[in-house]
């Protein structure tokens, strides 16, 4: 018998121990030890500041860990989310008594808590001295139209990146040497990527990184007669060589297509749903379509069958672009798109 197999029986499990936590850690990155030493209830606050279904629950979310878990294993991060993201709601909501009102049932001990109190005041005195109807007529027409523009960007924003990387100029180069068009939106405006060891990919080879941000829009619909918060995440990842060179784009986001209908409609599409779902996804083919005919070739040749969850494939020019809904909760809806670079 040799020697390790003499060797006592909780050596053996020791060695399994260390390979779980090698595989934990491998397939977590540098995060694995946090939700390792969380607790349970730390972990489930902290999750509702991910997964909660409006940006108001977030926030309010993030802002209830931070008071049950100041030293909590995600306190860092949530802290860093609640600090950014703090400021930018305040500012869409320091300018209407709703919007006010809606911060404080949010954040009500939140760092601009007393301004809002007092910004609340100011506006209910003023409303009951002045020309109430007046006033709410302004207010609503500026409301109105800021919420338009907000629902508008989830579609401007959508269609500008499948637009950047539908241009043959941006592939073939480091994506530093790429058009300005591209690089100063996803290199130098905030929020500022972040890059990691790719999977292995024999498209990339070694050294491989995918380089990735992700963008939050807010906007407003009516659920149930109310006004009801949304927020559009969409993420660039981008797949790059060893030299720095994209080989593949995903332009993804949780229900994005979803959230594209609902900017459309301004009207709330429940989980239960499926035409409000569908609808969202026709929107996006209709949209990925139409920019890859204008960038790349408006052929019907260039469609592709597609399978399920597959709605959209199509191939030209060295260019392709496939759009898939997610299936399962956990999987994003996602626009990936890959271009041979122009010869040089």
């Amino acid at each position: 018998m040799s020697a390790r197999r003499a060797a006592p029986a909780h050596r053996g499990l020791a060695r399994a121990a260390l390979a779980c936590a090698a595989l934990v850690a491998a397939l977590s990155g540098c995060a694995s030890s946090r939700p390792l030493l969380a607790s349970h209830g730390d972990y489930a606050a902290y999750r509702a500041t991910r997964v909660s279904r409006t940006l108001d629950e977030r926030l309010a979310a993030a802002s209830a860990y931070l008071e049950r878990y100041p030293d909590g294993a995600f306190a860092g991060e949530v802290r860093v989310y609640l600090a950014r993201a703090e400021p930018a709601y305040y500012a869409s909501k320091r300018g209407s008594a709703a919007g006010l009102t809606a911060y404080l049932a949010a954040l009500p001990r939140g760092a601009f808590s007393a301004d809002a109190r007092f910004r609340l005041g100011q506006l209910i005195q003023a409303r009951n001295t002045g020309d109430l109807l007046s006033r709410a007529a302004q207010e609503t027409e500026a409301r109105l139209a800021k919420e338009r523009a907000e629902r508008e960007r989830v579609r401007d924003e959508l269609t500008a990146w499948l637009r950047r990387f539908l241009d043959s100029e941006a592939w073939g180069r480091p994506l530093a040497q790429a058009p300005a068009e591209v690089v100063v939106p996803f290199s130098l405006t905030l929020p500022a990527p972040t890059c990691a060891p790719a999977p292995i990919d024999e498209r990339a080879g070694p050294g491989a990184l995918v380089c990735s941000k992700r963008i939050e829009l807010p906007f407003t619909v009516k659920a149930e007669g109310e006004a009801a918060a949304r927020a559009a995440q969409i993420e660039i990842a981008i797949l790059e060589d060893a030299a720095g060179r994209p080989i593949e784009v995903a332009i993804r986001g949780p229900e994005l297509f979803t959230r594209l209908e609902e900017a459309r409609s301004a009207r709330e599409v429940a989980a239960d749903d499926p035409s409000g779902r569908i609808g969202g996804i026709s929107l996006a083919v209709e949209l990925a379509r139409a920019v890859f005919q204008d960038h790349v070739s408006p052929e019907p040749s260039c469609s592709r069958e597609v399978v399920a969850p597959v709605v959209l494939h199509l191939e030209c020019g060295g260019a392709r672009l496939v759009a898939r809904a997610a299936t399962d909760a956990g999987d994003d809806d996602a626009l990936t798109i890959a271009v041979e670079p122009p010869a040089r």
